[in-house]
């Protein structure tokens, strides 16, 4: 059974796990911010978990508390021999992803259905 989030909405389709942010962290309290953060990560960590796609359809802005916990889950995936990408990103967080060379890393997608066909077994 996966928590009820408030920040993070969490969508699995193993091995796929799904973030999508609801809001920046002026929106809610840090210490919320952080404690759900690491739940999150935790969640990801159980085996049948590869893959992540954040989804970045709720949101213009992201600050930097927010980003550095996508990062974190990202990395994650990418340690453990998973893919991470990004999808959904309004023109205000394409910039800012640009801004912070995120897509250096992580590529972008226009849509879910093309970040989970990049990176669906098949798709190589």
């Amino acid at each position: 059974m996966i928590d009820k989030f408030d920040i993070f909405k969490v969508e699995v389709y193993p091995p796929h796990f799904i973030l999508i942010p609801q809001g920046s962290t002026l929106q809610y309290l840090y210490s919320n911010v952080q404690v759900e953060s690491n739940k999150v990560l935790n969640l990801f960590k159980s085996p049948e978990y590869k893959n992540v796609i954040i989804d970045l359809s709720r949101v213009e802005y992201l600050d930097s508390i927010i980003i550095t916990s996508i990062i974190r889950l990202v990395q994650s995936a990418n340690q453990s021999g998973g893919h991470a990408v990004f999808c959904n990103a309004c023109e205000n967080m394409q910039q800012i992803l640009k801004c912070i060379k995120v897509g250096t890393y992580w590529p972008l997608f226009d849509t879910r259905e093309d970040a989970l066909a990049a990176i669906s077994p098949d798709s190589a």
